[in-house]
């Protein structure tokens, strides 16, 4: 898909993308610049709710705490080595 930019500097999202990703008037787009390519990020008009769920399953808070106390060991480690 292909779009223009306007002597504005505007473009627009094409509708096939739009629609995949729910995007809609007054939605916000995140621009980034990552090695010379574009990448744009739709982003929630919530985004707490849009996350609510997103990691159920997956992740528990203990597992949470557990990873990030190994990771506090082995920055202790490596502090102590220097």
């Amino acid at each position: 898909m292909r779009t223009k930019v306007s002597v504005r500097g505007q473009t627009v999202v094409p509708r096939e993308i739009r629609e995949a990703l729910g995007i809609g008037p007054r939605d916000t787009l995140d621009w980034e610049l990552r090695d010379g390519v574009i990448v744009v990020y739709p982003l929630p008009a919530d985004p707490v709710r849009a996350s609510l769920g997103i990691l159920k399953g997956r992740v528990t808070l203990r597992d949470f705490l557990l990873d990030r106390e190994e990771e506090r060991a082995r920055e202790r480690a490596a502090e102590r080595e220097d």
